[in-house]
């Protein structure tokens, strides 16, 4: 493959009954016929099992990950999606960010728009890394608008497991928890909304690569989605 072509590995998450529309190509420009020069799309299950390398045209813009997913034989209730795409930077200037909407079958909550997380992967073990280098945070709204916050952490690490620390602020209190990834794996960390009678702040995410993270809110009686967005890296 041409060495001038630029690549884009990102990953996004799909749950069984969700509505869930990917931009492949967000920025549409009749006169530049945008178009990425491949597309290849990986389905892991949790434990990190390849389900399926469905074949998608690298030419299309939107991808309905509901009907690439469901047919997949005896898939589970969440998966993670991989995209690695390679791109002309003559043709995408910018990257080619990939947006998505997000909306459960049936919910009355608002249908989610959100941007779909860049991932990073490496193999620390081989180049002497031992100390945490990416850090993200995500800031909460004051008013609370789900009863049940989690982050939802994949790692699309080759050959490494990968060990993050999930931080969790309240006030002036803070909570921890430290998870192992082995290589495409994913898993949901469960966040409480309050803690020592403070309402949840801010979480944070510090791990020796990016992994792909989202922070989630659900209501708790119906599971519905009202918050769907990745972490964002503010210093590595």
């Amino acid at each position: 493959m041409s060495s001038s072509l630029s690549a884009l590995l990102s990953a996004t998450f799909y749950e069984r009954g969700d509505d869930h529309l990917v931009e492949l190509i967000h920025q549409r420009d009749t006169a530049a016929h945008r178009r990425l020069h491949s597309l290849d799309v990986a389905v892991y299950d949790p434990a990190g099992k390849l389900l399926a390398t469905p074949p998608v045209d690298p030419g299309r813009e939107v991808l309905d990950l509901g009907a690439l997913v469901e047919e997949i034989p005896g898939v589970p209730d969440r998966v993670m999606v991989a995209f690695d795409t390679r791109y002309d930077e003559r043709i995408f200037p910018y990257r080619p960010h990939q947006y998505a909407y997000l909306h459960r079958r049936g919910s009355t909550a608002p249908a989610l728009y959100y941007a779909v997380n860049a991932v990073l992967g490496g193999v620390p073990d081989r180049i002497g890394v031992t100390t945490m280098n990416n850090f993200e945070t995500y800031l909460f709204r004051r008013a609370p608008f789900a009863e049940r916050y989690s982050v939802l952490l994949g790692c699309l690490s080759r050959f490494a497991a990968v060990e993050a620390q999930v931080y969790a602020h309240y006030g002036r209190e803070r909570t921890s928890r430290e998870v192992r990834l082995e290589p495409r794996t994913h898993l949901e960390v469960e966040v409480p909304a309050e803690h020592g009678g403070e309402r949840l702040d801010r979480v944070e995410l510090k791990a020796l690569f990016r992994l792909a993270a989202y922070v989630v809110g659900r209501r708790a009686a119906t599971g519905e989605l009202v918050l769907f967005d990745h972490l964002f890296t503010y210093f590595k």
